[in-house]
């Protein structure tokens, strides 16, 4: 329990296995007691509330082991080892692009890549390729920069209101958020997903810029712009299975 309690000044407790997921730890002002849950798509996180004591944490992480390792084990067979394989062909289907992926070996070489419209070549210097993914996540950044800020921009110009600003990134748990200001963020990771998935993310996320909730008026102001939102909403919710681990946000 010592080493977890370590790992908690990290905001992570790591698993005692590899492969399994590990337990994230967030501290959180509204938060009013200790919360374990299972945060898509595969990472369990346990929300702290702000002053809380370590020996009160390591005791309720104790308390809840087995809970802990049947979500591990739920995990662990709905995300197999392949997947964590390092690919040899990338689809995306939002704007119906793949690519060839290829791998060199370059001792002393910086590690970097290659994009010829076709083929991404990832150049490591060992054959262990433990830069690859970190490449492969700045070349989906810079897809998602790209193709997705356009795209939400396009249909802006269909809706009332315009966002502030437009960032792309490859976050854990969201898919797009709005703040108040009128700022829209989206993840990268929408690029893995159907077109009409991604186009309905858009829509709801600047129907914000109206309507800061998800009150009634704002559903009906999403329904004037995609009237099948309710099944796309839950092709979303249940999308996290089409993102491959080596794109998933570390934040």
């Amino acid at each position: 329990m010592g080493e977890q309690l370590r790992l908690f000044d990290e905001h992570r407790v790591r698993p005692s296995r590899a492969h399994e997921a590990p337990l994230a730890v967030r501290t959180s002002r509204r938060a009013r007691r200790l919360i374990l849950r299972l945060v898509p798509p595969h990472t369990l996180e346990l929300v702290v509330p702000r002053g809380t004591r370590p020996n009160e944490i390591a005791a309720f992480v104790a308390e809840h082991r087995d809970w802990i390792a049947r979500a591990r084990a739920e995990i662990a067979s709905r995300y197999s080892s392949e997947r964590e394989l390092l690919p040899e062909r990338i689809e995306l289907p939002a704007i119906g692009r793949s690519w060839r992926v290829q791998y060199r070996t370059v001792p002393g070489a910086r590690p970097r890549r290659i994009d010829d419209g076709e083929s991404l070549t990832i150049v490591t210097p060992d054959e262990e390729r433990q830069s690859a993914p970190a490449l492969f996540r700045s070349w989906l950044l810079d897809q998602g920069t790209l193709h997705l800020k356009p795209w939400l921009l396009r249909e802006a110009r269909l809706m009332p209101g315009a966002p502030t600003d437009v960032r792309v990134r490859l976050q854990r748990t969201r898919w797009g958020s709005c703040s108040a200001r009128g700022g829209i963020s989206l993840n990268a990771a929408l690029l893995f997903l159907a077109p009409e998935v991604v186009r309905y993310l858009l829509v709801h996320e600047l129907a914000h810029l109206k309507h800061m909730n998800h009150s009634k008026r704002f559903w009906a102001h999403v329904a004037r712009f995609e009237p099948d939102y309710e099944r796309l909403d839950r092709t979303l919710g249940n999308a996290w299975d089409e993102v491959p681990l080596w794109a998933h946000g570390r934040n």
